[in-house]
């Protein structure tokens, strides 16, 4: 059993316009950002303590299903542990999100300061990971793969921790939701850049920046196959970051490390969202910057841990432990901002529970 933590603490093919666009449409109302592998150039981690470590994985339980590669990084502090930090990134992020460009900015730094390992994949589609065909790869296929290599993590192929947690951005968070709502098999949930209310205006802004990753002039030989989508150049500033609170080299950073999305990501609905959501029965905390430009407007205030939870109580069991914070002056991409090192923060002292003294988090009632 489980130990739960404290719940106080390919060539383009021709003519793939209006297939692409297609998806778009529906991902603006619907959807959050939210083989071998071909060659994008994506700087590693730096960090002494990571060490490159792939794994593979197949999308589904069929028999004779392929194996792809999943690029992973194994992260590791002074002294043993056994907990590791399962990290996910967003919607055309790879797992550099989470190390940035400054040791004031490292999700994975900070994890490792606190005592915890990390493993940071690039998910399947993404960075040095395998490229399957793009209709393939969704949130569902996803959680699988997620669940073959929280499997792994426990049972010596990657390691032998006692507690996982799925950690997620954007994206990410919504395949850490199907994952545990499917398989049952993390201890608690750090879901980040993440709501289920959506507003209109913001989704329709972020499909409207999106096309095809192959017409980009960032994968110029990385033979992007169909379906695979990226943000057009120079759009990402105004999405993902708080001009105000974002580190010097933040949008220039963002833009030269973008990687892509798939269209197939982009049929999950926010239906299936709450589905799974409420599935889930491990504790959760969501954090979310208090300025992000595509989950908070005027009349969808994020400035407050209390109105965090009015949104988000609703789409969880009644009973499920569920925690919020908010992160003032701070963008979608949490970790291209100074304040992130209060989100790290948050996170950590929730995973190794301290939240009893952490005034930043707020618990939601029942």
């Amino acid at each position: 059993m489980h130990t739960h933590p404290s719940t106080t603490l390919a060539p383009r093919p021709l003519n793939t316009r209006p297939r692409i666009r297609r998806h778009l449409a529906v991902a603006a109302t619907t959807a959050l950002l939210a083989a071998a592998a071909p060659a994008e150039a994506m700087p590693d981690t730096a960090s002494p303590a990571c060490v490159r470590h792939d794994t593979t994985a197949t999308l589904t339980t069929d028999a004779g299903a392929p194996r792809y590669r999943i690029a992973g990084w194994l992260c590791t502090p002074p002294h043993p542990t056994s907990t590791v930090q399962l990290l996910l990134s967003g919607f055309t992020y790879s797992h550099t999100y989470w190390t940035t460009s400054a040791p004031s900015t490292d999700w994975v730094a900070a994890a490792l300061g606190s005592g915890q390992a990390v493993y940071m994949i690039d998910r399947i589609g993404v960075g040095a990971s395998a490229r399957p065909p793009a209709e393939q790869v969704t949130a569902d296929s996803e959680a699988h793969v997620t669940h073959q290599i929280v499997t792994a993590l426990r049972d010596g192929t990657l390691g032998r921790y006692r507690r996982v947690v799925g950690v997620g951005h954007s994206y990410g968070s919504i395949v850490w939701m199907a994952e545990a709502a499917s398989h049952r098999d993390v201890d608690a949930l750090v879901l980040t850049g993440m709501l289920h209310q959506l507003p209109p205006d913001q989704m329709t802004a972020f499909a409207a920046a999106l096309h095809p990753a192959a017409d980009d002039p960032k994968f110029p030989h990385a033979g992007m196959p169909d379906g695979y989508l990226t943000t057009q150049p120079g759009s990402r500033a105004a999405l993902f970051l708080d001009p105000d609170t974002a580190t010097a080299d933040a949008a220039g950073w963002d833009e030269a490390t973008k990687s892509t999305g798939t269209t197939g990501e982009l049929t999950f609905t926010p239906e299936t969202e709450t589905r799974y959501s409420r599935q889930i029965r491990v504790p959760v905390l969501t954090i979310v910057g208090a300025s992000d430009a595509l989950l908070c407007t005027a009349d969808l205030p994020c400035t407050t841990g209390t109105q965090l939870c009015h949104r988000e109580r609703p789409a969880y069991a009644a009973d499920l432990p569920l925690s919020m914070a908010s992160i003032p002056r701070t963008g979608h991409s949490i970790t291209l901002h100074r304040t992130s090192a209060a989100a790290a923060s948050i996170a950590n002292r929730w995973i190794t529970g301290h939240t009893s003294r952490d005034p930043r988090v707020t618990t939601c009632p029942a």
